[in-house]
């Protein structure tokens, strides 16, 4: 999955969570204080994501995750390690 679609599906998520919009978000963008996200509100968009792509985030590797962007790295790295589903023929 190319980084901008799942910019955008993690900002649709993190809007539902949140009930704000986000018209400004860039990578660099801080999820405390330029997000204003407390541990709550992190809780459920992982939450949220989790569900929306069937992966688990581990707790160990949010804990260096400060910025949208190291999110992102976190994601597309959970993403791509991820079983491929095999469909029955």
């Amino acid at each position: 999955m190319e980084r901008k679609e799942l910019s955008a599906i993690v900002l649709e998520l993190l809007e539902k969570e949140t009930g704000e919009t986000y018209p400004a978000v860039e990578e660099s963008t801080t999820l405390r204080e330029g997000l204003n996200l407390d541990s709550l509100d992190m809780a459920g968009l992982v939450l949220h994501i989790e569900s929306h792509f069937g992966i688990q985030v581990e707790t160990e590797l949010l804990d260096g995750v400060k910025s949208v962007g190291d999110l992102l790295d976190v994601l597309q790295m959970k993403i791509s390690a991820k079983p491929a589903v095999r469909r029955a023929a």
